[in-house]
C-alpha cells in the first residue's frame, strides 16, 4: 500500500464527508491508500465495511492517538490530518509526491486554513512566513526552536523515517504544540522540507466549550512543557525519541473521559 492517511477522531458525524473528500487530495485508487482514525467512537454505519478504513480504538490524548494511527498504519507513506474538515480540492497529496525532496528525509508540510474568511487567522495562514517558527512568539522566543524551521502540522513523508525519528512526544497532550516539538526535532535530524499546497479546511473551535474544551485546556498546559524544553540547552540538537513514549500517556485521557461512568461524552461512544 503506498499511502496511510491517519488521524485522532472525536467528530463521528463528519467522518464520511472527510472520507468522501479524499479524491480532493489524491488521485490514488482506494486500493492504494487507507484511512485510519483512531478514537473511542464508533465507525457511522455508512463507513462499516469499507475496504480501506479502519477504526483502531483508543480513548487516550491527541498524540497518543495520532502515534497509535502511525503505529496501525501500513502505507509506504503517511499523511496526518483532523477531522474538523475537509480535503480541500487542490490534490495536495498527488502534487506532494511530485515535489516531495527525493530522499528518506524528504518531507512536504501541508498548508491548512483554519476558520472562515472574514477570520484574522485565515487571512495570515495564507501567507508562506505563517509557516515559520520565527513567526510565532511563543517559538520565536524559545532559544533552542530554530527561527528558519518550517512548522509541520500536517504533513507527507516515509512512515519509516517517522518512525525512527519517534512520531509525536506524548509529553504534549494536544498535537498542536506536539507537531511543533516533532517539527523541530525532525529538522534537527537533518529533515528537507518543502511547504506544499493547502490540504484541509478546519473549523476554529475557541474557549472552552463542546468538544474543544479539553484541546484548549491541553494546549495551556502543553505551552509550558515547551517553554521548559525549549529553554533549555540541553534540547539543542534534539531529534529521536522512544517511539513507545505513547505508552507513558494514559489509556483514558482525563481531560476528555472524566465525567461518570455511563454518561455520554460523543456521538457512538460505547463503555
Amino acid at each position: 500500500m503506498k499511502l496511510s492517511i491517519f488521524l485522532a477522531g472525536i467528530r463521528p458525524h463528519n467522518w464520511l464527508a472527510l472520507y468522501n473528500s479524499i479524491p480532493n487530495a489524491t488521485t490514488l485508487s482506494k486500493e492504494e491508500y487507507e484511512l485510519v482514525i483512531v478514537s473511542p467512537y464508533d465507525l457511522p454505519p455508512e463507513l462499516e465495511g469499507i475496504d480501506n478504513v479502519r477504526i483502531i480504538k483508543d480513548k487516550g490524548c491527541p498524540t497518543r492517538c495520532y502515534q497509535l494511527g502511525l503505529l496501525h498504519s501500513q502505507g509506504e507513506y503517511v499523511v496526518w490530518a483532523a477531522d474538523d474538515g475537509v480535503f480541500s480540492p487542490t490534490l495536495a497529496i498527488d502534487k506532494a509526491f511530485e515535489m516531495r525532496p527525493n530522499n528518506h528525509k524528504g518531507i512536504v508540510t501541508f498548508r491548512y486554513l483554519e476558520g472562515s474568511p472574514e477570520k484574522r487567522i485565515y487571512c495570515q495562514m495564507q501567507h508562506p512566513n505563517w509557516w515559520n517558527l520565527g513567526h510565532h512568539p511563543l517559538l520565536a522566543n524559545a532559544p533552542y526552536a530554530p527561527n528558519h524551521y518550517l512548522l509541520i502540522m500536517l504533513g507527507l513523508m516515509r512512515r519509516d523515517y517517522l518512525m525512527e525519528i519517534g512520531g509525536w512526544d506524548c509529553i504534549f497532550e494536544h498535537v498542536g504544540l506536539g507537531c511543533v516539538d516533532m517539527s523541530i526535532r525532525l529538522q534537527n535530524d537533518g529533515a528537507e522540507v518543502v511547504l506544499g499546497e493547502k490540504l484541509i479546511e478546519t473549523s476554529l473551535c475557541k474557549g472552552s466549550s463542546g468538544d474543544h474544551g479539553p484541546i484548549n485546556a491541553a494546549h495551556k498546559g502543553d505551552k509550558g512543557v515547551f517553554n521548559s524544553t525549549y529553554h533549555d540547552a540541553v534540547s539543542s540538537g534534539k531529534s529521536s525519541i522512544d517511539f513507545d513514549n505513547w505508552k507513558q500517556a494514559p489509556a483514558v485521557w482525563p481531560r476528555r473521559f472524566s465525567l461518570p461512568r455511563g454518561v455520554k461524552t460523543g456521538p457512538g461512544y460505547t463503555e
